[in-house]
């Protein structure tokens, strides 16, 4: 997990600061859909959304942590999109990724009869680096682009070498 704090040369100009935290890892990519939220304005408009069932611990044993994630960019919409057929025909979707202002989101579910307290980690997913679909290597994020907007987003990028197929 990377934690970077953005800050503007024109601070000083009454522009607001930021601080941004980043989290990076590889995760099964699942759930892609357009979510419509209820209400008006800018916050009503569709979204693309999907979720990745990200893996830590050993390799061998992996443990998962879930993220239910709106997608930002421009170039992440394009390459979720691009999984979408796989997910839906429930292929195996890998993803190395980069998600930021990560946040716990409290939910009550009724379950037989009963309402549980319920938790999930929401996010928004800005950068995709590495797909693999059943094993085969589909998407690998070129080293230059990875590098520059590694020091745009003031992050560090999982780095790959071109795409294939």
């Amino acid at each position: 997990m990377t934690t970077t704090e953005t800050r503007n040369p024109t601070d000083d100009q009454g522009q607001k600061e930021y601080f941004d935290l980043h989290t990076s890892g590889i995760g099964y990519l699942s759930r892609i859909r357009t979510v419509t939220p209820k209400g008006s304005g800018r916050k009503s408009e569709p979204m693309l959304c999907c979720a990745i069932n990200a893996m830590r611990g050993e390799v061998g044993d992996p443990q998962y942590s879930y993220f239910d994630l709106r997608v930002t960019e421009l170039e992440a919409q394009r390459l979720v999109l691009r999984c979408e057929d796989a997910v839906k025909a429930g292929k195996k979707v890998i993803v190395a990724f980069m998600i930021g202002d990560v946040y716990i989101h409290p939910y009550v579910k009724r379950v037989e009869g009963k309402d549980e307290h319920r938790a999930i980690l929401k996010g928004r997913l800005f950068r995709i680096s590495y797909i693999k679909v059943d094993g085969q290597v589909v998407y690998r994020r070129d080293d230059a682009a990875a590098g520059s907007e590694a020091d745009s987003q003031g992050g560090s990028a999982v780095h790959g070498s071109g795409e294939a197929g």
